[in-house]
Order: C-alpha cells, then sequence, then structure tokens
C-alpha cells in the first residue's frame, strides 16, 4: 500500500516519510510524484468518530529503501552509497580509479607489481565498499489523529506519531587492517526506530480565495551524516603508527581508532521541519488572460536542535571534497586544502513555486495550451544529510508547456536549469530538456 500523511507539496522529508520513493522515476518525462511511491507490506485501518473526527493506524511488515540515482547515471551525485558504488576513492582526486576494480585483490597481492606501478597505486587509493546493513522489517507503526472544525473557517487538523527505519543510508566504515588503506572498508546502513511526532493543518482563507496548508514535524533521535572526509580519516587512522612525520598522519575530527575497529560515521539528533504552502486559483479576466492561472508556493525551513559547531564536528554537506581542517600549507599533507563552508548547519530554509496558466481553445482550435514556470530557491544554510532538502544559494528554474487535444492526447516539452551555490551545487552542469507524449482512454 501506498499511505500519505501531512500536507507538503513540494518540500520532503516531514511527515510523509511513510513510503520510500524510487528515485529515478521521477527522471522518466512526463512522470508523476504519485508514481515514485514505492508501496510496502502493511496493514492499514480508519475510523471516524462522528462526523469531525478519524483515527488512521498502521503497521508495517517489511522495510524498504529509497531507490537513489545509480552510480554513473546523468543525475547521480554520490558513486559511493549508490546502487553500484562499489569503492570510495581517496587522495581527492590526484589518482587515477582503477580501470578494472574487480582486479584490484590481484594487482595488490603480486609482489611483480612495483609500487610505482599506476594499476597498484590506483588500487592502493581504493577502499571498498563492504554489504550494505538494511534494517528489520518489523517495529514500524503510527497513528494519526484528524478533526475538522466547522467553526475555525473549516479547518482540519492532523497529529501524527510514526516509529519508522530509515529510507535513505548513511555510510560508516571499518579502519584498516594493515597498512594498505585498501583494507579498510565501508558500508551503508539504516538506523532503525526513528520517533516522528507531527502537526498538519489545511483550510482557505475566503476573502483572499487562497488555500493554505502546513505541517511541522519533530524527530528526537533521527540519524544524520558525519562529513566523509573525517569518516575515511578515521578509518585510515591506525596508520598513524606507522607515519613519523605529524603533518603527514590522518587527523580526523572523531578521533583515532584502532585496527579493524568500526568507525561510525552518523549521531542521531533533534531535528525540526516547518513549512507552509499557499495555492491561488484565478478565474477568468486575469492579467495574463487565461481561461485560468494556478500558482503555488512553499516555502520550508529544517532546524537541527543539538547540531555541534563545526569547529567540533562537522556534518556532510555536498561538494565538500576535502576536510576543514588544516592543509598542506600549514604542513598537514594529507589534506590538498582547508574547506572553508559548505559543511551541514543548524539552520537552513528555502522556498519552491509554480504557476501554470491554462488557454482553452488556443488560437480557435481544439486545443488546450498550459504554459508554465517554475522556481526553486534554497535560501540560507546547508540541511545535514543524509536527503537534506536546502543547499544555501542552490536555484532551479524551469519553462515549460503542455498542449492537450480533447483531454485525450497531450504532448509537453520543458527545459531546466540549475545554478547557484557554486561548487556545493553538484547539478549545476545538468540542465535537461524533457519531452513527452500521452495518450488517456
Amino acid at each position: 500500500q501506498v499511505v500519505s500523511w501531512g500536507e507538503s507539496t513540494f518540500i520532503q522529508g516531514g511527515i510523509n516519510v511513510i513510503n520510500p520513493i524510487d528515485v529515478s522515476k521521477l527522471r522518466i518525462a512526463g512522470s508523476e510524484l504519485k508514481e515514485a511511491f514505492l508501496p510496502i507490506d502493511m496493514v492499514w485501518t480508519s475510523f471516524s468518530f462522528g462526523e469531525n473526527f478519524s483515527i488512521e493506524a498502521l503497521y508495517m511488515f517489511e522495510f524498504e529503501q529509497i531507490d537513489i540515482d545509480p552510480a554513473g547515471t546523468y543525475f547521480s551525485t554520490n558513486d559511493i552509497a549508490a546502487l553500484g558504488g562499489e569503492f570510495v576513492m581517496l587522495n581527492f582526486g590526484l589518482v587515477d580509479e582503477p580501470a578494472n576494480f574487480a582486479a584490484c585483490p590481484g594487482i595488490l597481492a603480486n609482489p611483480a607489481i612495483p609500487a610505482t606501478d599506476l594499476s597498484r597505486v590506483s588500487c592502493s587509493a581504493a577502499v571498498p565498499r563492504s554489504p550494505d546493513r538494511f534494517a528489520d522489517d518489523d517495529g514500524q507503526y503510527g497513528v494519526a489523529l484528524r478533526y475538522f472544525s466547522p467553526e475555525l473557517n473549516n479547518t482540519e487538523f492532523g497529529l501524527y506519531f510514526l516509529n519508522y527505519h530509515s529510507r535513505v543510508p548513511v555510510l560508516s566504515g571499518t579502519a584498516v587492517t594493515n597498512s594498505n588503506a585498501n583494507s579498510g572498508r565501508y558500508f551503508a546502513e539504516y538506523p532503525e526506530d526513528i520517533r516522528l511526532y507531527g502537526l498538519s493543518f489545511n483550510t482557505t482563507l475566503e476573502s483572499a480565495g487562497v488555500a493554505v496548508q502546513g505541517e511541522i514535524s519533530y524527530r528526537d533521535n533521527v540519524p544524520l551524516q558525519i562529513d566523509d572526509v573525517e569518516l575515511l580519516f578515521s578509518a585510515l587512522s591506525p596508520l598513524n603508527a606507522l607515519i613519523p612525520q605529524p603533518g603527514n598522519r590522518f587527523i580526523s575530527q572523531l578521533g583515532t581508532f584502532g585496527v579493524g575497529e568500526e568507525v561510525r560515521g552518523w549521531e542521531r539528533h533533534e531535528l525540526s521541519q516547518f513549512q507552509m504552502t499557499f495555492t491561488k486559483v484565478f478565474g477568468p479576466n486575469n492579467f495574463l488572460g487565461a481561461d485560468q492561472i494556478a500558482a503555488v508556493a512553499e516555502v520550508g525551513a529544517t532546524k537541527v536542535w543539538d547540531l555541534p559547531d563545526a569547529a567540533v564536528l562537522r556534518y556532510q554537506g555536498d561538494g565538500t571534497d576535502t576536510t576543514g581542517g588544516p592543509d598542506a600549507l600549514t604542513g598537514a599533507l594529507r589534506n590538498p586544502q582547508t574547506q572553508v563552508g559548505g559543511f551541514a548547519t543548524s539552520f537552513s530554509w528555502g522556498y519552491r513555486s509554480a504557476v501554470r496558466a491554462d488557454y482553452n481553445n488556443a488560437f480557435g482550435t481544439a486545443f488546450t495550451l498550459s504554459p508554465r514556470v517554475a522556481f526553486n530557491h534554497d535560501v540560507n544554510g546547508t540541511t545535514p544529510g543524509p536527503g537534506g532538502n536546502f543547499i544555501e544559494d542552490r536555484k532551479s528554474l524551469t519553462f515549460g508547456v503542455e498542449a492537450n487535444y480533447l483531454n485525450q492526447w497531450s504532448a509537453d516539452v520543458s527545459y531546466t536549469r540549475f545554478f547557484g551555490a557554486g561548487i556545493f551545487n553538484l547539478i549545476s552542469d545538468r540542465d535537461f530538456v524533457s519531452m513527452n507524449a500521452k495518450y488517456s482512454f
């Protein structure tokens, strides 16, 4: 089944986390959001008490994770945790990836291959991936209470509790067991028993003709990803015993670890998310001369109440390719350059907006033309991963138009541009054009 809770329209990560999504389905031309939700085995029931009060309850019998873009695909920004990711490279791009990673064990075990051979150098810098650690199928359940108030302008309120397992992966590792970095490991895991508490409402401001909906959610133990470079350096810290020069040692905010010791790359924190959505429909005689205009705007914010200062522990932000610690200029030769900015912040916010106009019988034909524009802007702050909503100053702009013939045939073309946020916007080079045609019967 697919069960949707909450009032979110564009911004994810709020109350509506029951069903994971297949991100690749959203990349298909003409796809709709509902097609991306993956059904899971559950029992769901609902009871009404009078005309204004109802209660829902559910229990899930299986765990399913989100399907992120597979490694190497057009929209993929992560070849580490995605499907197809086999290894993570050290040395910050100074060493090429192995031409054939499957051959690395044999290359590293062959004493006839000199240490300066490019294949050995590449394999030595590739840390293999261990099997993923999935959550258990049991222990996921929730309840929702809804109240409809005619006295408060026909407002519906919702109150939610959900105990669920993380749908998105976090990364951890195992420290090296010998002098070869290849002896270390990393793995993706899905922490269990996240507790979510939520409150939602939807109503209409009749005097303005605006539909308003909103929600606030609170998690008291959500797992957040520590910076991946800190994780890697800590997993390599057993090598420090073999490195006499302090500047050549691996220094991590996570500290040092013993040979083969497991390094957890995440910590649990208290996190709140707030969002509100406004919808306005303009009838005929509007300023664009359309038969109808629909405008939607959603604003959201994320607050991590107990996130430590970056000087104490840095949390993952997209595009932070090196550590924020000392670099080569200070004698710390393992870090080519100190990363300034881009790490997760305790507060972040942004908005999403879209406008669509419908022109019936356009140009005297039986076609309805519907041009649209959408604009997204992450205004301030960077949400901690995994799957954070906002990266400061990241933007996207979409122009599109749909032609509909008698509600049977339709064709759509659109162009999307990604920009802003500099090196921290990992999809700034992924602009695309989408085209599709549909027949409904």
